[in-house]
C-alpha cells in the first residue's frame, strides 16, 4: 500500500477545511473550552465555558448535516455558510439556556442535550438525502461514515496511548513533572483537532454517483449471516416461547422482557441493513423473503413490549425510560407496516423517522420530560393526599406514620425528582424554599433526605433486584445518634462468624456473637471479673428492618432505627449497627456480617 506524501496530506487537510470550515471551528472552540476547564482542575462554580462546550457538542453533527445538505443541493459556498450560520445561531440560543454548572443541577438538562445530540446525528445521516435519494448510494454513504467513525476512534486511542506513555516516561525516567491533568488535556486535544479533521476528511461526497459502486465487503456478509443471524434466531426462539407461555398462562409479561425484545429487533434490523445491497442478487433471494417475514414477526412482539412497559407505567407512572419504551412501540407500529406493504422500502426511513421521533419527544407538553415529571408529581400528590400529608395543597409534617410500602414509593419519587427534574413543580406545597440557596433563587436543590424530612417522613433508599441475592442495610451517616447516658464507645468493625469474639481488656468489655450472627452478647468486667452480661437480638432487628423496607437494599436509614438498647444489673449498653449485609437464598435472609458501634455505661 502506497502511503500518502506529506504534500498530499496537507492538500487533503486544506480541502477538508474548505469543505467543513465551521464544523472544524466548532470542534476547536469546544476543545479549547474543555482544555481551559481541565487546566483549572474543573469549574469552581458556574462558568460560561460549560455553555460553549454544550453548544459545540450539539453543533458538531448539526453543522455536518447542514454542510452535506448544501453539498447535495449544490448550493454555493456563501449560501452554504449562510445556512450553517443560522444553525450556529439556533445552537447558541439553546446553549444559552443550558445551566452553567451541569453537575449541580438536575439531570434533565444533560438528558435533553443527549437527546438533541442523537437527533442531530440522525439528521446528519438522513437530512442530505431527502433530495435526489438513491437507496444504494445512501447505504454506501452510511457504510463509509460508520467505518470512518470506527477508524478515527481507533487511531485516537492508539495515538493518545502512545503519547501518554511517552509523557509517563518523561515523568518516571527523567524527573519531568507531568501533572495528571495533562493526560486528560492530551485526550481532548487529540479528539478536538486530529480525530475531527481525520474523520471529516473521510466523509464521502454525497453527490457521487452510487450506481457505479458495486463493491461489497465480504466481512459484512460474514458478520450478518454467521454472527447476527444466529443471534436473531436465538432471540426468536426465546421470545416466542415466552410469548406462548404468556398466552397459555394468561400471565402479564415481565418488564425485563422488553430489553430482550429491543435487542432482538435491533439485531435483526442491523443484520438486514448489512445485507441490503445484495439482497436482490439471485443467490440471495432468501434475504428478501426473510426481511418481509421479520417485520411480520415483530408485530406480536411489539404488542408484548407495549404490555410489558405499560405494566410498569400502570404501577409506578411514567418516567423517561418508560416513555422511550412507549415511543419505541409507536415507531415500530409505523415502521413494520411500512416495510411489509411499501413497494419502495427505502432504508432512509429508519434514520429519518427516528430523527423525527427524537425531536418530537424532546420538547413540548407532549415531550418525554414534561410528561414524565407531571406523571410522577401526580403520583406523589395522590400518595401524600391519601396519607393526609398534603392537605389543601400544603404539606403537613406532623401526621400519622405511613406504611413501609407507601414510604418506599414516596422516597422513590422524591429521589427521581431530585435526580432528574428538581423540586420546582412541588415547591408550592411547601412554605420553605426547596433550593439550597437561602434566597431560593439558586440552581441547586436540597437533598432528598431534607425534602423528605419536611414531609415528616424518614428517608432511606431501597434497591431491588440484586443478582447476587444480597441485602445491604446502611444507616444514614449524616444522621445524629442519641448517646445520652453513655460515657464510652467502641467500634465493632466487620463482625462476622470468623471474628466471633473480641476483647478490650483496658476497657473492661468483651463482645461475642453466635455462629449465625443472630445474637450479640456484651460482657462487662470489673477487675477482670465479669459483673454483667447483656444480649442483643440482631436477627430480630434485621427482621424488623426488612419488614419496613422490604427484601431490598436500603440506604440512609435513620440511626435510631438501627439501634438496640439493653440494661443489665451493673451496666447500660446501646449498639448502633451502621451497616448490615445479608444474603437471601430462597428469600430467607441470613446475616453475613455487620458493623456496630457499642456505647456503654458502667454503674458504680
Amino acid at each position: 500500500m502506497k502511503l500518502p506524501s506529506i504534500a498530499h496530506a496537507l492538500t487533503d487537510t486544506v480541502k477538508t477545511f474548505h469543505r467543513f470550515p465551521l464544523v472544524i471551528l466548532d470542534a476547536i472552540i469546544g476543545a479549547v473550552c474543555a482544555l481551559v476547564l481541565i487546566d483549572y482542575d474543573g469549574a469552581s462554580g458556574p462558568t460560561v465555558l460549560v455553555q460553549f462546550i454544550s453548544g459545540a457538542v450539539l453543533g458538531f453533527p448539526f453543522l455536518i448535516g447542514l454542510a452535506l445538505t448544501a453539498e447535495k443541493w449544490k448550493w454555493t459556498m456563501p449560501v452554504s455558510l449562510g445556512v450553517q450560520s443560522i444553525g450556529i445561531f439556533l445552537v447558541a440560543l439553546y446553549a444559552a439556556s443550558v445551566p452553567q454548572d451541569l453537575t449541580a443541577v438536575p439531570a434533565i438538562h444533560t438528558l435533553r442535550l443527549l437527546m438533541l445530540t442523537v437527533g442531530m446525528l440522525l439528521f446528519g445521516f438522513s437530512g442530505p438525502f431527502i433530495h435526489n435519494y438513491s437507496d444504494l448510494g445512501y447505504w454506501q454513504f452510511c457504510k463509509k461514515v460508520c467505518t470512518r467513525i470506527i477508524l478515527s476512534g481507533t487511531y485516537a486511542v492508539v495515538l493518545w496511548a502512545g503519547l501518554a506513555i511517552a509523557l509517563a516516561a518523561l515523568d518516571k525516567l527523567f524527573g519531568v513533572d507531568i501533572p495528571g491533568k495533562r493526560f486528560g488535556e492530551l485526550w481532548v486535544f487529540i479528539n478536538g483537532v486530529f480525530t475531527t479533521w481525520f474523520f471529516l476528511a473521510g466523509v464521502p461526497n454525497v453527490t457521487d454517483d452510487p450506481e457505479n459502486v458495486t463493491e461489497y465487503p465480504k466481512g459484512l456478509k460474514i458478520l450478518s449471516q454467521y454472527i447476527l443471524l444466529p443471534l436473531v434466531l436465538v432471540y426468536f426462539v426465546i421470545l416466542y416461547t415466552y410469548l406462548g407461555k404468556v398466552l397459555l398462562a394468561w400471565d402479564w409479561p415481565q418488564g425485563w422482557v422488553s430489553r430482550l425484545i429491543l435487542g432482538f429487533i435491533a439485531t435483526g434490523i442491523t443484520s438486514l441493513l448489512l445485507v441490503h445491497p445484495i439482497k436482490d442478487r439471485p443467490e440471495n433471494v432468501w434475504m428478501d423473503r426473510a426481511a418481509k417475514w421479520f417485520y411480520v414477526i415483530i408485530l406480536p412482539l411489539t404488542v408484548m413490549l407495549f404490555l410489558a412497559v405499560w405494566q410498569r407505567v400502570s404501577e409506578y407512572g411514567i418516567t423517561e425510560g418508560r416513555y422511550l419504551g412507549l415511543a419505541t412501540v409507536v415507531w415500530l407500529c409505523i415502521t413494520a407496516p411500512y416495510f411489509i406493504f411499501s413497494r419502495k422500502k427505502n432504508i432512509l426511513f429508519f434514520t429519518s423517522s427516528l430523527c423525527a421521533v427524537v425531536f418530537a419527544i424532546s420538547f413540548g407538553p407532549w415531550g418525554m420530560f414534561t410528561v414524565s415529571e407531571a406523571s410522577q408529581v401526580n403520583r406523589l400528590k395522590e400518595l401524600l393526599t391519601e396519607q393526609h400529608i398534603l392537605v389543601d395543597g400544603k404539606i403537613r409534617s406532623s401526621h400519622d406514620s405511613v406504611s413501609s410500602g407507601v414510604l418506599r414509593q414516596l422516597i422513590s419519587i422524591v429521589d427521581y425528582l431530585s435526580e432528574v427534574h428538581g423540586f420546582e413543580a412541588i415547591q408550592p406545597w411547601f412554605t420553605e424554599s426547596l433550593r439550597k440557596d437561602s434566597t431560593g433563587t439558586g440552581d441547586r436543590y436540597k437533598e432528598p433526605a431534607a425534602v423528605a424530612a419536611l414531609m415528616g417522613i424518614s428517608y432511606s433508599r431501597v434497591r431491588y433486584g440484586s443478582a447476587e441475592e444480597i441485602i445491604t442495610l446502611s444507616a444514614d451517616r449524616t444522621g445524629a445518634m442519641n448517646i445520652g447516658g453513655y460515657d464510652r464507645m467502641l467500634r465493632g468493625h466487620r463482625i462476622a462468624s470468623g471474628t466471633a469474639a473480641e476483647e478490650f481488656p483496658d476497657e473492661g468489655i468483651t463482645y461475642r456473637v453466635d455462629k449465625e450472627l443472630r445474637i450479640l452478647t456484651v460482657t462487662i468486667f470489673n477487675d477482670k471479673q465479669p459483673v454483667d452480661s447483656v444480649t442483643f437480638n440482631v436477627k430480630s432487628l434485621c427482621d424488623t428492618l426488612i419488614g419496613r423496607y422490604g427484601m431490598g437494599s436500603a440506604e440512609n436509614i435513620p440511626p435510631e432505627q438501627m439501634s438496640i438498647t439493653a440494661k443489665g444489673k451493673n451496666a447500660s449498653v446501646k449498639i448502633f449497627l451502621s451497616s448490615i449485609r445479608l444474603e437471601r437464598p430462597e428469600n430467607i435472609p441470613h446475616i453475613i456480617y455487620f458493623d456496630a458501634l457499642i456505647a456503654y455505661h458502667k454503674d458504680n
